[in-house]
C-alpha cells in the first residue's frame, strides 16, 4: 500500500522526508528515555536499536536510490506504527508515557507528508492497538496489559477524532498552499508572456486569458484606454476575442483609479456599457492598470456564483499582481511603439520617412508578384523649392514641405503611403493602382497643392510608374517613375508624366495588370 499520498504530496519531496527521518530519531530518543524512566528500559533498547537501524537503512536509500524511496518510506511509516506499539507494550501499556508520542506521529506525519497520509497512519495505530488488547486477552503478553476493551476502544476513537481533527486543518492549508504556488507560477507564467508581445491589443488579450484560465474566473474583461476610445480583449471558456468600446463607460474605472485598489461589485447594471461589454456580471473584481501614476486601463473579472459569494483574498492580491504586470508591459508598449513610429517618420513632415517607404516597396512588390495585382508609384518634386529657401528663408520652405505633406494625406486613401523620399521630394505608394489610376492620383494631388499650400504659392511635378507594365521590381519602379518626373520638369513643371518605359518580357510575370496598363503606355508614349 501506497501511504505517501497523491501527486501533490510529491513536491518538495526529499526536504519531507529528511523531517521524517529526524522524527523518527526523536521518537527513538524518546522511547529510550521513557523506558529508563519506567526501568524497562532492557526490554526498550534493543527494540530502539532495531529501530533505528531500519531508520538509518531508508535514509542510505533515500540518498543513493531514489528510485525505491517511495516504498521504502511507505513501508517505513507501517514499522513506526509497529514500533511505538511494542514501545507501548513494553513501557507499561495503557498508562504508559509512550502514548503521547502516537498522537504526537499522527499530527506530525500529517502536517509534513500528507492529510491522507496522517489519516491512514491513525486508522493503522487505531488497528495495533485492538490487536495489542486481543493479544493481552489472549495472554501472549505474558503478564502485561494493554487495558481493557473499553479503555482501547477509546483510545482509538479519540485517535481517529484528533487524526480527523488534524486531518481537516491540514488539508485547508494544503489547498491554500496549493492555491497560492499555482498563484504565483501563474504569475510567473504571465511575466513569461508579456516579454513577447509588442502591441497594446496582444497585452490585452494575454490578460484577459490568464485571468480566465489561471486565476479561474469565469469570464475576463480587459479594457485599455486608445485616446477618447477603449479597446480590449474579453476571455471566456469559449476563448478569447478583441473587443472595441465607446469613449463613455461609466465611472467606475474612476473610482478604482482614484483609490489605487480593487473595487467589488455584485453587478454591473447601474453601468450600461459595462453591463453590455460583460453581460449579467455577478460578483465582479475590478482592478486598475496604473503604471508610473498614469491609468492606463481597468480590468474587470467575473467570479460568478451566488448572490453572496465571496472571492479569495489571495485570488484578489494575485490579480492585482497581475494587473501591476500588464500595465508595465502596456507602458513599454507604448514607449515601444512610440519609439517604432519616430523610427519610421520623417521629423518635419509626419509623413513616413525613406525607411519605411522602401520597407514597404518590398512587400508591396512580392504582394503584387504573388496575387498578380497592379502597383504604382508616384514621385513628386516642389517646383523651384531652392528659390523658395533663397528668397523668403528655411522656415518658410519647411512650412511648404508640412503643407505639401498635410495635401498628400488628405488626397490618398488609408491603403495608399505617401513619404518623404528626400528634400523636397515625395512618393506616393499606390497598391492595386494602374498607370491610369496612378496618374489621376498625380493629377488630383497637384491641384491640392495649387490651392492649400499657403505659406509660399508652389506647384508641383509629378512622375508616375506602374507594375507590371514600366517594371518588374521595386528599384526600377523608383527609375521609370523618377525618369517620369525628369520629363515634367523638362516639359515645363507643374504637371503629371507616366513612365514611357516598357519592361523587358523577362522581367515582367504574365497577369491581367500587364494587359489592364499597356493602353496608358502607348498613350504616353506617343505624347
Amino acid at each position: 500500500m501506497n501511504v505517501i499520498g497523491g501527486p501533490g504530496e510529491h513536491v518538495q519531496l526529499t526536504d519531507r522526508l529528511a523531517v521524517v527521518q529526524w522524527l523518527r530519531v526523536f521518537l527513538a530518543v524518546a522511547v529510550v528515555a521513557i523506558g529508563l524512566l519506567d526501568g524497562d528500559a532492557g526490554e526498550v533498547v534493543p527494540l530502539v536499536a532495531a529501530y533505528l537501524v531500519l531508520t538509518a537503512g531508508v535514509e542510505v536509500v533515500r540518498r543513493r536510490v531514489p528510485g525505491l524511496v517511495h516504498p521504502a518510506m511507505s513501508w517505513m511509516l507501517l514499522l513506526d506504527g509497529v514500533f511505538l506499539a511494542l514501545a507501548l507494550v513494553f513501557t507499561g501499556g495503557a498508562d504508559s508515557w509512550v502514548r503521547p508520542l502516537v498522537f504526537f506521529d499522527v499530527t506530525a506525519v500529517t502536517l509534513v507528508v500528507s492529510y491522507r497520509t496522517g489519516l491512514k497512519l491513525a486508522v493503522w495505530y487505531a488497528l495495533l492497538l485492538f490487536l495489542g488488547h486481543a493479544a493481552a486477552s489472549a495472554g501472549l503478553l505474558g503478564d502485561r496489559t494493554t487495558g481493557s476493551f473499553g479503555d482501547a476502544a477509546l483510545n482509538s476513537t479519540g485517535l481517529l477524532l484528533f487524526a480527523v481533527g488534524a486531518a481537516v486543518f491540514s488539508s485547508v492549508n494544503e489547498r491554500a498552499l496549493r492555491r497560492s504556488r499555482a498563484e504565483l507560477h501563474a504569475l510567473v507564467e504571465l511575466g513569461f508572456e508579456l516579454e513577447h508581445v509588442r502591441t497594446a491589443d496582444d497585452v490585452a488579450l494575454v490578460l484577459a486569458q490568464h485571468t480566465q484560465a489561471r486565476l479561474e474566473f469565469p469570464r475576463a474583461l480587459v479594457l485599455v484606454r486608445d485616446g477618447e476610445n477603449w479597446k480590449g480583449a474579453t476571455a471566456t471558456a469559449g476563448g478569447v476575442s478583441r473587443l472595441t468600446s465607446p469613449a463613455g463607460i461609466g465611472s467606475l474605472p474612476e473610482q478604482v483609479w482614484q483609490a489605487e485598489t480593487p473595487a467589488l461589485v455584485r453587478s454591473l447594471d447601474d453601468d450600461p456599457v459595462l453591463d453590455q461589454l460583460l453581460p449579467f456580471g455577478r460578483n465582479v473584481a475590478v482592478v486598475p492598470l496604473v503604471a508610473d501614476g498614469e491609468a492606463l486601463g481597468v480590468v474587470l473579472a467575473e467570479w460568478g456564483r451566488g448572490p453572496r459569494a465571496q472571492i479569495p483574498g489571495v485570488t484578489v492580491e494575485t490579480l492585482a499582481q497581475s494587473a501591476s504586470q500588464t500595465a508595465a508591459a502596456l507602458r513599454n508598449a507604448a514607449l515601444l511603439s512610440e519609439i517604432e513610429h519616430l523610427a519610421t517618420r520623417d521629423g518635419l513632415t509626419g509623413l513616413a520617412n525613406r525607411r519605411l517607404f522602401e520597407e514597404t516597396l518590398q512587400r508591396e512588390v512580392a504582394r503584387s508578384h504573388r496575387r498578380q495585382a497592379p502597383l504604382a508609384l508616384v514621385v513628386l518634386d516642389v517646383d523651384h523649392f531652392k528659390d523658395v529657401n533663397d528668397t523668403v528663408g528655411h522656415q518658410a520652405g519647411d512650412a511648404v514641405l508640412r503643407e505639401v505633406a498635410r495635401a498628400m494625406v488628405g488626397n490618398t486613401k488609408a491603403s495608399d503611403l505617401p513619404a518623404r523620399y528626400g528634400g523636397d521630394e515625395f512618393v506616393v505608394l499606390l497598391p492595386d493602382c494602374t498607370g491610369d489610376d496612378a496618374l489621376a492620383v498625380a493629377e488630383r494631388l497637384r491641384a491640392a497643392v495649387a490651392v492649400d499650400v499657403t505659406a509660399v504659392p508652389v506647384t508641383v511635378s509629378a512622375g508616375v510608374g506602374a507594375m507590371p507594365l514600366n517594371a518588374g521590381d521595386g528599384e526600377r519602379l523608383v527609375a521609370a517613375a523618377d525618369a517620369a518626373l525628369y520629363s515634367a520638369k523638362r516639359e515645363g513643371r507643374d504637371r503629371s508624366v507616366c513612365s514611357a518605359r516598357v519592361a523587358e518580357p523577362g522581367e515582367v510575370p504574365d497577369h491581367p495588370a500587364m494587359r489592364r496598363g499597356a493602353g496608358a503606355a502607348e498613350r504616353s508614349s506617343r505624347s
